[in-house]
Parts: structure tokens; C-alpha cells; sequence
């Protein structure tokens, strides 16, 4: 369950205006919102995946939501713009969720369905669900973009 139930509650309301109330599903433990049907940047090959955000337990209590799982087999456009590889490691990427917060049952049902988890975390604590997605499409948008060293130059600003 999260741990501000509120906040968890404003941000699933808000994802269901967005998105459309058919797309956007939760379990009652609150612990990840399946958005259906989100729109992908035109570097995909195809336009739309399923998405799972997981909620940390901490949510709206410095917690940041970090953890998504997509559509497994996604293409984009290689870095110079010519060719289409799978969505893999070297963005941010694995095949199985690598953290031990998730229970071994779990991290069975998501390897079996081969869905793609993906590593982007949001530093802000005071960031939405809606926000996170915003950031999450920047990011996949441009995978090869040194994003890092971009993060790491304005908190030495």
C-alpha cells in the first residue's frame, strides 16, 4: 500500500482523465497502475504499449516512483536514425526486474510474460504519476541522450 493513500488516490484520478478510465487499472494494495494504450514517441516502431508503474511503498513520503515494466519486443530507431533494434540494457533497460523488493513470485509472473523493465527515476518526491509518464516519454523520446550528465549538472548548479 502506498503510503500516502491520498496522494496515490489524486494521482489515479488524474491518470484516468488523462488516459481514459479503460486504460488505467490498480490492484486494492495500491502497489503498481497499469496504464493500456500509452502513446510511444514516433521513434517506435509501434505507437502505443501497456505500461506498469510499481508504487513504492513510500509514495508521497519522499518515495518516487523509478520502476516501469513495457511491452516486451518494443523497436526504436537506432542513434543515427536509420535502423530499428530492440529496446535492451544499454537503456536503462533488463529483461528481469533486479531489485530484491519484488517477491520471487512476482519477478516469475513478469519474466514469464517477458515484459521489459525499465530503470527511470524520478528525483523529485513531490512529482505525480502524470509527471513521472511526461518524463518517462522525454526519456524514450531521446534513450541516447546523455541524461545523466544532465541531471548530475544541475544539481552541481
Amino acid at each position: 500500500m502506498p503510503g500516502d493513500i491520498r496522494r496515490f488516490n489524486i494521482d489515479i484520478r488524474l491518470a484516468c482523465e488523462a488516459y481514459g478510465e479503460s486504460n488505467v487499472f490498480w490492484p486494492r494494495d495500491g502497489s503498481f497502475i497499469v496504464i493500456e494504450n500509452f502513446q510511444l514517441p514516433s521513434n517506435f516502431r509501434s505507437r502505443q504499449t501497456n505500461m506498469i508503474v510499481l508504487v513504492p511503498e513510500n509514495y508521497g513520503h519522499n518515495g518516487c516512483y523509478r520502476d516501469i515494466f513495457v511491452d516486451p519486443g518494443l523497436e526504436l530507431l537506432d542513434a543515427s536514425g536509420r535502423d530499428y533494434r530492440l529496446l535492451d540494457q544499454q537503456l536503462h533497460g533488463f529483461r528481469e526486474y533486479p531489485y530484491s523488493t519484488m517477491s520471487p513470485e512476482a519477478k516469475r509472473i513478469f519474466r514469464e510474460r517477458n515484459w521489459f523493465y525499465l530503470c527511470l527515476h524520478d528525483k523529485d518526491p513531490k512529482s505525480s504519476l502524470l509527471n513521472y509518464l511526461f518524463k518517462v516519454k522525454v526519456f524514450l523520446g531521446n534513450p541516447y541522450k546523455d541524461w545523466k550528465s544532465i541531471a548530475d549538472g544541475y544539481r552541481k548548479a
